[in-house]
């Protein structure tokens, strides 16, 4: 049995049950009544259930917050739950603003579920056309704060409990690295706004951060500059001094301590013309160097674009973003 073969890639239902915020007792009375989530047993007769569950059971829970029964959803397939959550759910006690919120954070969760499952099963091509999907019906503001950042977040949740592997994380990494690439180089042609370098500090090998952040500069009128990852302090003040942005865009990932990021981050102050804006965004970046803008959200750096891109406002008036 595959269960015998590939031992790392089934659960038991402690586990299972810790993954997906579903109940032991709940599992086990599903799996008699309706047959999912469906187990195998070792020969020792223990059950374990695999990891390609975990995604499917996430989103039934979605559902069920959202107000489903349990014998509407619990052996539903992933594309039955996202064709689902574009309904109105059942027993709704009222309506309202805040049901509809939490009914599209049910679906929008839904959505990432089905783009884990893909990962499990490495369908690129399909992982793909979601994101060309959602991009298209959200627009890029809403695909990267709705979609894009919850599921590098789903991602770093599975890896770190066990469910995804290194593998499923770069295979994710590089999908979701090459549609953004593609999307912001499109976005950026004939711009002729305020010029944006975007780029990381020495020893960034993370390159997501300042993709999503050239997306939503593109939706203005800024013209990027894209220097990529991992550049010397020498390097991002050489290219500045030479093409003179507005704006030194810089996204700190979380594998940055905040000691090393700030050190840096005032080094490269010190050297950068004071009339050059300096942004910083990411889990790793120092929000109180003086002199340099911490934006805390995609959003707010959007917000910021828009400011700098009015002809009446000078671009190092705007004070740091929390």
């Amino acid at each position: 049995m595959k269960s015998i073969n590939k031992l790392q890639d089934y659960l038991s239902i402690g586990e299972l049950s810790e993954m997906t915020g579903i109940g032991v007792h709940t599992l086990r009375v599903w799996e008699k009544r309706y047959g999912a989530p469906h187990s195998q047993r070792l020969p020792s007769g223990h059950r374990r259930y695999p990891k390609e569950e975990v995604p499917r059971l996430k989103a039934i829970a979605s559902a069920l917050e959202s107000g489903y029964r349990a014998s509407k959803v619990a052996t539903a397939t992933m594309e039955e739950l996202q064709s689902l959550m574009g309904l109105a759910p059942f027993n709704k006690p009222q309506s309202g603003a805040e049901l509809r919120k939490q009914d599209t954070l049910a679906s929008d969760k839904t959505v990432v579920e089905g783009w884990i499952q893909l990962i499990h099963a490495g369908k690129d091509d399909e992982l793909l056309n979601g994101f060309y999907e959602q991009f298209g019906r959200q627009g890029a503001i809403n695909f990267i704060c709705d979609f894009a950042v919850p599921l590098l977040e789903r991602i770093g949740n599975g890896w770190e409990t066990g469910e995804l592997s290194v593998t499923h994380e770069h295979f994710a990494s590089e999908c979701l690295v090459s549609f953004l690439s593609e999307k912001w180089r499109q976005m950026n042609v004939r711009k002729s706004g305020p010029l944006a370098l975007i780029t990381t500090l020495p020893g960034e090998s993370y390159s997501l951060g300042i993709l999503m952040c050239a997306v939503i500069t593109s939706l203005t009128n800024s013209k990027i500059m894209y220097l990529g990852v991992d550049n010397p302090i020498e390097e991002i003040v050489d290219a500045s001094e030479k093409y003179n942005p507005e704006l030194i865009v810089i996204s700190i990932s979380h594998k940055f301590d905040i000691v090393t990021s700030e050190k840096l981050t005032r080094q490269l102050r010190k050297k950068i013309d004071k009339d050059t804006s300096i942004v910083t965004g990411g889990k790793g970046s120092p929000c109180n160097i003086e002199g340099i803008s911490y934006i805390a959200s995609f959003q707010k750096y959007y917000n910021f674009l828009n400011e700098i891109n009015q002809p009446h406002k000078s671009n190092h008036s705007i004070e740091s973003v929390s």
